[in-house]
């Protein structure tokens, strides 16, 4: 089978031919936008393949003369959809963050209370166990960050390595640890800090009592929001199986009918949200939570509706951001 090239099918385009492209082949219309403005915002606000990727929110037409092409979309709603998602992120990041913090003060304190632990063993347990994360910690010892700390809590040395194609060069190695918890947890990242607290509760059952499958999400989307991805680009429902905590939290929303719970659970961004506000009420200090809680409902009764009527048309937009107001109502 002869694959043709992307280099061939998806050639570069100039703004102007990306419009062309959307209007004429996408089915894209410009009445809410016009054509030149969005030519301006493709070169100058955001690129097309960001822009574009918003349109797995509509349906196409599957038949007759338009069949491929777009059912009811407006560059103008692909250009909202992405301002949405930037504000989003920018709201929910640093409750990301927060709720790695709370985690952090979780684990520490746990081992703080229990008399068989010092602090120090357990790291050094943890770090056999899981090799790779000590490789990790090896990796950030020239860090700005982190290396004064790995240098004094580690011990180091510094081996000479060559590469396959004969290239040497310097590898930080440890030796051993000397590393306490309450250091480890600013070293390490949220997904290994996610780790230590699973070996700790299998080492003292029940001790954290966090559940991974729902810390998980929440660094997924930690990590989304980080890189700048996307996350209202497709809403619609995908095969994301919730955990019975998240599915009854949500049940225990009255606003939030059954079959709608479903749905939008089967989401994996609005599912990654759902677990952020669950474990934000759980986890978060109430000072902290009060204010992000309250410039989160800001936005969701102000910025998020701002246009809403674009979108008056689309069930897997407007009932998605129905869905995001129930679930932030009932925290505030």
């Amino acid at each position: 089978m002869v694959q043709i090239s992307n280099r061939i099918q998806k050639p570069k385009k100039t703004a102007h031919e990306l419009v062309e492209m959307l209007r004429d082949e996408k089915g894209v219309c410009f009445e809410l936008m016009s054509e030149e403005e969005a030519e301006s915002y493709l070169r100058r606000k955001n690129n097309y393949l960001r822009t574009a990727s918003y349109r797995k929110n509509y349906d196409k037409h599957l038949t007759g003369d338009n069949k491929g092409k777009y059912i009811n979309l407006d560059f103008a709603c692909l250009t909202e959809l992405s301002s949405l998602d930037m504000y989003f992120r920018s709201y929910i990041l640093p409750m990301c963050i927060d709720i790695e913090h709370a985690i952090k003060v979780k684990v520490v304190s746990a081992i703080e209370e229990n008399p068989n632990e010092d602090g120090y063993s357990i790291c050094e347990e943890f770090l056999e166990e899981n090799a790779y994360i000590k490789t990790s910690i090896e990796e950030k010892a020239d860090s700005i960050f982190t290396g004064e700390l790995i240098d004094k809590y580690f011990n180091l040395c510094y081996v000479f390595t060559r590469t396959k194609d004969g290239r040497d060069y310097i590898r930080t190695h440890i030796l051993s640890c000397d590393c306490p918890v309450w250091v480890l947890v600013e070293i390490v990242g949220f997904n290994s800090l996610i780790k230590f607290i699973d070996f700790y509760n299998r080492k003292y059952p029940n001790s954290i009592s966090i559940d991974p499958k729902i810390l998980n999400p929440v660094r997924s989307l930690r990590n989304a929001c980080a890189h700048n991805n996307c996350l209202l680009n497709n809403m619609r429902f995908r095969n994301t199986h919730p955990s019975p905590a998240i599915s009854s939290y949500v049940k225990s929303i009255p606003t939030i009918a059954k079959e709608e719970r479903k749905k939008k659970l089967t989401c994996r961004p609005l599912f990654e949200f759902t677990c952020l506000m669950y474990l934000y009420k759980t986890v978060v200090t109430e000072n902290v939570r009060n204010r992000r809680l309250k410039e989160l409902r800001n936005f969701v009764d102000t910025r998020l509706v701002e246009h809403i009527g674009y979108f008056a048309s689309n069930q897997v937009i407007s009932t998605s951001f129905d869905y995001i107001k129930k679930v932030v109502d009932n925290l505030v």
